[in-house]
């Protein structure tokens, strides 16, 4: 049961409300007031100060937040030293539309294969709100490109691949140089509000390498076949096993020097880091 008002409590310190930290623990508000009390009478320390309107951390509470965080972590490799014989539950994980084209797809299902009580339940969308959801305890960890800022401090990032980018012509493209090519084709501009695209932009910026977007697009299957049909070119990255490479309507020529790293966000302390242990494993398995 400490182990329970210990997450509750971090739930708290880290969101600052009663409300978000219900939500982050999957606990009613009353519940996690219980949680608090009971941790309160376990430790025999007033952790709170408590008033009509505010829920604050005493002294003694802010000293417990570190040991804590300890205490949890050494906790959930405890649960860990089973995993490889057995890993069950459910895992909530975010993940960038453009790594679904790839094999971050088939690595679920071998990883579901491996271990039938092991399920993952997938939502989609672009870095930037994919981390702010695992933050708000809505997801237990995402997939997203490594941000160009730092992260808030109660998450980590943990790398599991790298990506190059790559220019993307159509395939009977002459093969001039990328700033030639970028200086007199039409620019079909990768998502800027996705951190993929913000590095995109960076590059660029860096390169001073001018542009004429056409249009913006979030999708790497979208991009590759307007540039297959002439439309124009493209800065992507080249996502491990997307079927769009073999197109034969497509010319790819890789940036040297430009990359992207894919990382695992995921709260410092969670329940389900087991299962993030997991799935950051099986990257080095492939």
């Amino acid at each position: 049961m400490l182990i329970r008002s210990l997450r509750a409590f971090l739930a708290f310190h880290d969101s600052g409300t009663l409300v978000a930290a219900a939500s982050r623990v999957h606990l009613s508000q009353a519940a996690v007031s219980v949680q608090m009390k009971m941790l309160e009478a376990e430790l025999g320390v007033e952790l709170f100060v408590r008033t009509r309107r505010s829920l604050r951390l005493t002294p003694a509470g802010e000293q417990l937040v570190p040991l804590a965080v300890q205490m949890l972590a050494q906790y959930d490799r405890m649960r860990a030293l089973g995993a490889a014989q057995q890993m069950a539950g459910t895992l909530s994980l975010g993940i960038i539309t453009t790594e679904l084209t790839g094999r971050v797809s088939e690595l679920l299902v071998r990883l579901k294969d491996s271990h039938p009580q092991f399920d993952v339940r997938v939502t989609t969308g672009i870095s930037g709100d994919l981390a702010g959801r695992v933050a708000r305890g809505e997801l237990d960890a995402a997939l997203v490109t490594k941000p160009l800022e730092a992260l808030d401090d109660a998450l980590v990032a943990r790398p599991v691949l790298s990506e190059p980018f790559g220019l993307v012509t159509p395939a009977e493209h002459s093969g001039r140089s990328l700033r030639d090519t970028l200086a007199t084709a039409p620019f079909l501009q990768f998502d800027r509000r996705a951190w993929t695209g913000a590095l995109i932009e960076s590059y660029l910026r860096r390169k001073r390498i001018a542009v004429t977007p056409i249009i913006e697009l979030n999708s790497l299957e979208a991009i590759a076949a307007m540039v297959g049909r002439g439309l124009g070119v493209s800065i992507v990255p080249l996502v491990q096993g997307a079927a769009w490479h073999r197109s034969a309507s497509l010319r790819i020529t890789r940036i040297a020097g430009f990359s992207r790293v894919v990382v695992l966000v995921e709260p410092r302390t969670h329940a389900a880091s087991t299962l993030t242990a997991a799935l950051r494993a099986s990257f080095d398995e492939t």
